[in-house]
């Protein structure tokens, strides 16, 4: 289903509901990923000529219904109101005819409520043994489950408008080979209410350990790639890293968001960065970050190899990152871990001495990171990058 060659990508991105923002490419004379702008207002155009088969629902059995039941060309139109389970889509759209599921009222959005922080995840697409394509989700809500979305074997999803947040893990997970997905115009706050480490905003591609023949008992297609993340607010309260992009995913493409790290605080697994980037080629521009006098913040992008080969070939450039400098150097951070469920955490006290670096970028893999056109607030040359990188 993946398409390999470079020129058809970035028409296939033009399609899959671009919205005329940005497509990507590569520059193969420098391996770094660079932008291409993409015209036209594709998606409006394409969906303007669907003839839609819309499906009005008000109650969580008639939405778990018409999930079950889509078809190419549905229009799913939810209601404003609180929808309690776990629901799941796991039909495929087409290209000409796409699965839209959308909220009746993007000013009075429909909550997609799980019930318990613990519990699995609040709207899954997911087409099981089969690869499923060209879904539209926009303008709902999702809480109260351990995951917000999940993206499973899915291409050409499209998640526009949407409030993730009171989750247990992370925010959106896109994983098991999930390709060409945009994550767009959202917001994802107050995640890692069951597990800090596992608290994400949004988190592409899976761990080592969880690839095929991996020590893991679940096993997931690592390669998530051309991922879109464009026009995103995430935070406060997102207590691991805001965007992880994970080794075995490639192109991910993080555009124009918004970071907010108060309330970030996995200090026991250093995800205290805005970005953990552990994949290859992707590309990081014009987001801002905000420290917000999170007293445990570190650096705002880290670039790490957990797998050889891994963790290359990436491009960071014109952010604009603001950081609360009487917060830096050498600490030991004490701090109360909440782990459980059912609103019933248990808490255990830990202490770790951390180094508070405060830089833009921090290398820390044999490769050479492409950086250009950062600003950093309060201005300090010392405090910019750490490890190889071009400029």
């Amino acid at each position: 289903m993946k398409l390999k060659n470079l020129v058809m990508v970035c028409s296939v991105l033009a399609y899959s509901f671009a919205h005329a923002e940005v497509v990507k490419g590569v520059d193969t004379s420098t391996g770094y990923a660079e932008n291409y702008a993409a015209t036209g207002n594709e998606m409006t155009q394409d969906f303007d000529s669907v003839s839609w088969n819309v499906v009005n629902v008000s109650n969580s059995k008639e939405l778990s219904s018409a999930l079950s039941k889509a078809s190419p060309g549905d229009k799913i139109v939810i209601a404003s109101g609180t929808y309690p389970g776990l629901f799941k889509l796991k039909n495929s759209g087409t290209q000409n005819k796409p699965i839209w599921v959308v909220g009746a009222n993007a000013s009075n959005m429909p909550v997609l409520d799980g019930g318990d922080y613990n519990n699995k995840t609040a709207f899954a697409i997911d087409g099981g043994d089969v690869d499923i394509a060209y879904i539209y989700v926009q303008n709902i809500k999702v809480t109260n489950a351990r995951g917000g979305i999940t993206v499973d074997k899915a291409d050409y999803v499209t998640i526009d408008g949407v409030e993730a947040y009171n989750v247990g893990q992370a925010g959106i997970h896109l994983r098991d080979g999930s390709a060409y997905n945009i994550v767009k115009n959202s917001y994802i706050h107050d995640t890692g209410l069951y597990n800090v480490k596992y608290g994400e905003g949004i988190y592409i591609g899976s761990d080592y350990r969880k690839w095929p023949g991996g020590s893991s008992s679940s096993e997931y297609d690592p390669k998530v790639d051309y991922t879109q993340i464009i026009n995103n607010v995430i935070g406060p309260n997102v207590t691991a890293e805001h965007i992880d992009i994970k080794e075995g995913s490639s192109y991910a493409y993080v555009i124009g968001n918004t970071f907010d790290a108060a309330g970030m605080n996995d200090i026991l697994n250093g995800g205290l960065s805005y970005m953990d980037l552990k994949g290859n080629y992707a590309e990081v521009a014009y987001n801002e970050g905000n420290q917000n006098g999170n007293p445990y913040f570190e650096n705002a992008f880290e670039v790490n190899t957990k797998q050889p080969g891994w963790g290359f070939y990436n491009n960071i450039h014109d952010n604009v990152l603001t950081f609360n400098d009487e917060y830096a150097g050498k600490t030991k951070i004490t701090l109360t871990l909440a782990l459980g469920s059912k609103g019933k955490p248990v808490s255990s006290e830990e202490t770790k001495e951390k180094s508070l670096d405060h830089l833009v970028v921090k290398n820390n893999t044999e490769d050479t990171t492409q950086v250009s056109n950062n600003t950093r607030i309060p201005a300090d040359s010392k405090k910019m990058y750490k490890g190889s990188v071009t400029k």
